[in-house]
């Protein structure tokens, strides 16, 4: 009887690491915590995984000579290592871990340097092609790689940049969650960020606005996204925050803006902001979603099942994003000189209900 062959993503869950801490250790890079390189040295003899020799990707040639390492590069370009094992960053490991094993490939996952330097994997020629997940503006370090490169921007919508790109849907996103909300009898809906001026925000915000001029029904008093000083000057996120937002000061300015007719639903701009409304909300005493219900965006499923009550997300699928990436990648990989589309290509994602969300009619 055939068994399957053991994937990396199996070893990853063996070992209780991420996906790229296995790359990292496969392909013998030095950033690696000891205790981790042991967790999956165990994992591997446990399962029995064998990393996979090329026949087909590493034995081509690029342009008749130099030979290609079979590898592609993830680079997280505006975040530090700690993300590591974030849900979010997970999910884009895995779709890219996922496309690498059905296509012949590895993935060398890599935090970009905080010093705006060339990634490790371009610099010491480790990978083929990269993939470079970006969120706010494209990093610096874009002009140093070579020209020939292949290249993809993941996550970012910037039609000025003249790159293949790959992003998530965030203005339909926004449109769909505020359609959601209209459907279940909603018309008086508020959108909360506590960082304003976010791309990914930024476009959901949009999405919400435009749906609601569709109907007529949009009002500025029911719109609040913040934007401090630091937020905008940050560019390189060291680490994610170990306690939710502080939504206080925009619901605050939210329901002084709409006192005459307050909301009945908030759509917040991700999962991490709804969790900390629900915390002004239980202060105010407000109960969800008897008195007034929220959704977010994100889906992430420990997060938002762990609320009380559970909450209603727009899950935007991160590792279909990467996923689409990387076939993109590929293409380019195994045909550089083939003159591409440049158009930007949105991924759409879909909603996760559950139970912060009721009826006005129920209620009314």
């Amino acid at each position: 009887m055939n068994e399957s062959p053991v994937t990396i993503s199996q070893v990853a869950e063996c070992a209780g690491v991420s996906v790229g801490t296995v790359s990292r250790v496969l392909n013998q890079a030095s950033n690696v915590a000891l205790e981790n390189q042991e967790k999956v040295q165990r994992a591997i003899e446990e399962l029995g995984y064998k990393k996979k020799t090329f026949s087909g990707p590493s034995a081509s040639r690029r342009n008749g000579a130099t030979p290609r390492s079979g590898n592609i590069g993830l680079i997280f370009a505006d975040a530090g290592t700690e993300w590591i094992s974030h849900p979010l960053n997970m999910a884009y490991t895995s779709g890219v871990e996922s496309a690498c094993e059905e296509n012949g490939y590895h993935s060398l996952v890599e935090f970009a340097p905080a010093d705006g330097s060339v990634p490790r994997c371009v610099r010491e020629g480790k990978v083929d092609g990269v993939l470079i997940k970006v969120a706010r503006q494209v990093p610096d370090f874009i002009k140093d790689i070579p020209p020939d490169m292949p290249m993809v921007l993941v996550g970012l919508n910037a039609p000025w940049v003249d790159l293949p790109q790959v992003s998530l849907d965030n203005y339909g996103a926004g449109w769909m969650v505020t359609k959601y909300l209209w459907e279940r009898g909603h018309r008086r809906i508020g959108f909360l960020c506590s960082k304003g001026s976010h791309p990914l925000f930024v476009e959901r915000m949009q999405g919400s606005i435009a749906f609601l001029r569709s109907r007529q029904a949009y009002t500025p008093d029911l719109v609040v996204a913040e934007s401090s000083a630091q937020e905008i000057s940050a560019q390189f996120l060291s680490e994610p925050q170990t306690s939710p937002p502080d939504m206080t000061e925009a619901f605050d300015q939210l329901m002084t803006q709409a006192s005459k007719s307050p909301p009945t639903a908030l759509v917040m701009a991700n999962d991490w902001m709804a969790r900390g409304m629900y915390d002004v909300l239980a202060r105010r005493g407000l109960r969800v979603p008897q008195d007034i219900s929220v959704v977010g965006f994100d889906n992430v499923a420990l997060l938002c099942s762990s609320m009380s009550p559970q909450l209603t997300s727009f899950d935007l699928n991160f590792g279909a994003v990467v996923r689409a990436a990387a076939l993109d990648l590929f293409d380019v990989i195994k045909a550089p000189h083939t003159k591409r589309d440049l158009s930007i290509r949105l991924v759409r994602g879909h909603l996760v209900e559950r139970d912060s969300v009721s009826d006005v009619a129920a209620f009314g």
